[in-house]
């Protein structure tokens, strides 16, 4: 019995003590486990930027060399542009001699025919690649093509436009609305040579340029009259307060309108 109450007396009385013991072990844990991570961290960062910093390095270092060849393709162009750009009358002063004047005009029409037919090519590309997206007969055709051709099902239509049997087949779908468009604008060039060549007449009364109203030198002669009728109308009134003739446009004279003096009524008597 006696053992018994020890026990118990001394298990509530060491409560306190274990509890605040507990305590403070958890709270070093936590100090240690913070430590570790703050740790981990620099550990992280400082890898983080030694692993960066070559990064940057290297980026700039390619970036200073694509700057470079790029300002070296220029520099070579602006030099070819150049050279081609002499002028005949100009080869015996210029420092450029004929034969690089010769190659540069070469390079730049070799280039500028690469360049067009890249252009060609893709161009082709594009459009027959719109047409099996846009067209019925087109959608009609990719599905038929996607389904059983050669290529294998599951092709989309940029994939198929490359095939240059398929650019062939649009080609010929679309031949006879080609061949139409071809006949409306070869009509409508000659009608607009036609109306180059016979331009309308100085004084036509109506403008087949222009298609409303007289023509321009027709607009001139009616401005032309209105200003005379204008000078008449002035003339009227200066000569019938001063009693003359009151009608410039018709003959009072008999026929002899050569031989009569008139009044000069800009001085004064």
């Amino acid at each position: 019995m006696a053992q018994v109450v020890e026990y118990q007396i001394k298990g509530t009385s060491d409560v306190p003590q274990q509890t605040e013991k507990a305590k403070k072990a958890m709270s070093e844990m936590e100090k240690q486990t913070a430590a570790i991570g703050k740790k981990f961290t620099e550990i992280g960062k400082d890898l983080f930027m030694g692993f960066l910093a070559p990064m940057v390095l290297i980026q700039q270092a390619v970036s200073f060399i694509s700057q470079s060849i790029e300002k070296a393709r220029q520099d070579a162009k602006d030099a070819v542009d150049f050279a081609a750009g002499i002028k005949f009358e100009e080869i015996k002063t210029s420092p450029v001699d004929q034969t690089t004047r010769y190659m540069a005009q070469k390079l730049q029409v070799d280039l500028r025919t690469e360049k067009e037919k890249e252009q060609a090519t893709l161009a082709r590309e594009v459009v027959t690649e719109e047409f099996l997206k846009r067209d019925p007969r087109g959608r009609q055709y990719f599905f038929k093509e996607a389904a059983t051709g050669d290529e294998g099902p599951g092709m989309s239509e940029a994939s198929l436009s490359k095939f240059k049997y398929v650019q062939d087949a649009v080609a010929k779908i679309v031949e006879d609305d080609m061949k139409k468009a071809l006949a409306v604008e070869k009509a409508k060039t000659e009608e607009e040579k036609k109306k180059s060549a016979n331009p309308p007449a100085m004084f036509a009364g109506d403008n087949s340029v222009f298609g409303i109203g007289n023509s321009p030198q027709m607009n001139i002669l009616n401005a032309q009259v209105e200003l005379q009728k204008q000078a008449n109308e002035y003339l009227a009134v200066i000569a019938a307060s001063a009693g003359g003739q009151a009608d410039f446009t018709k003959d009072q004279t008999g026929g002899m309108a050569s031989q009569v003096n008139y009044k000069d009524y800009t001085k004064t008597v």
